[in-house]
């Protein structure tokens, strides 16, 4: 595996958006809850776009759990026209506050130290939302949705594939139907009627992306449950008295390890590919959660409004993370291949 550079430059790029993801708000320009500080004099700012602001003191201090869902209590911002920054006598700071055009004097004592600077890396969109920080934050709502929507579907695949292969009947019978009638409708129709069902929200989104993808774990699961339970090693087991719990548990599921693997990476990408439609098409998390789908589908306008790249970075975000995880796929395939032609 040490040696497969497609399974290799697959798992180093997933790497990198998971470190991302962890370091979040800790990376992140804004470290409001989402990212979703919302000033709209800086909006539609271009490419390192710079902008000048003043703070007011925190009433608490920072939490413990800063880096898990951001600084929810962090002072009231107020932007600053630059070159209007003068300190005065008697603790006085001067300004012309750049929303009301106004000039504003504040005792020193009320704010944090100094005139303060942020550097819009990849712009703002039209509510002033830093770009950058929204996509570090997105990367977790992606990932997340994928990684548990993947379980999700792994484990109603793989029960539901376990006994139809291996008690066959009436039993595979109605499982086959059910796989055929859910294979016969395509995945994002499904994951829409359910998103529709259930709503808005993380976990709405979690459950409805889940619920569409375990179609084709039960298939497989199904078809090579079949081929093992006629082998010597899963009849010795009935002869000597195994419950079928433990059979299927203990003895056809551990060899089915590497194919549930590469389903678990088809799975996983689909489920990204698949959340970020849902929030394209308004179907997916909440607005203010900064979902890659959502943000490409926000500033879609900009496309032709002379900032294509408020669009193109989110829809890059999700093109880079889903080719990861299929050319991780891929080399996975390669090595099964290589294990049976030995």
């Amino acid at each position: 595996m040490a040696k497969n550079v497609l399974f290799i430059g697959g798992l180093s790029v997933c790497l990198f958006f998971i470190l991302v993801g962890i370091l979040g708000y800790g990376i992140a320009v804004d470290s409001s809850p989402n990212a979703n500080q919302i000033m709209p004099e800086w909006s539609s700012k271009s490419l390192n776009s710079t902008v000048y602001y003043v703070q007011y003191k925190r009433m608490e201090p920072l939490k413990w759990y800063f880096w898990i869902s951001g600084d929810a209590t962090q002072g009231e911002i107020v932007s600053v026209k630059p070159n209007t920054y003068t300190v005065e006598k008697e603790g006085i700071v001067a300004f012309t506050n750049e929303k009301t055009g106004l000039q504003t004097r504040i005792a020193a004592n009320l704010l944090e130290p100094g005139l303060k600077v942020r550097k819009f890396r990849l712009g703002s969109d039209h509510f002033g939302r830093d770009i950058y920080s929204r996509l570090v934050i997105g990367s977790r709502i992606s990932l997340s949705i994928g990684f548990f929507a993947m379980l999700i579907s792994l484990i109603i695949g793989i029960i539901i594939g376990l006994l139809s292969g291996y008690f066959g009947g009436k039993l595979d019978v109605f499982f086959t139907w059910l796989i055929t009638v859910f294979w016969s409708v395509p995945t994002l129709l499904i994951a829409l009627g359910l998103s529709a069902f259930l709503g808005k929200g993380f976990f709405q989104v979690l459950i409805a992306t889940g619920l569409s993808s375990w179609v084709e774990v039960a298939r497989v699961v199904r078809g090579q449950t079949m081929q093992l339970r006629k082998r010597e090693f899963i009849l010795s087991a009935q002869i000597t008295g195994f419950s079928h719990f433990r059979i299927m548990f203990k003895h056809i599921l551990p060899n089915l390890f590497g194919t549930l693997t590469v389903l678990a990476t088809t799975n996983f990408a689909a489920a990204i590919l698949l959340e970020a439609g849902l929030s394209f098409l308004g179907l997916g998390v909440s607005p203010t959660t900064p979902s890659w789908g959502m943000m490409v589908k926000d500033n879609l306008g900009y496309l032709v409004m002379g900032k294509p790249y408020l669009a193109i970075i989110p829809g890059l975000a999700i093109m880079f993370l889903v080719m990861a995880f299929n050319l991780m796929t891929m080399g996975l395939k390669n090595e099964e291949e290589k294990q049976l032609m030995r």
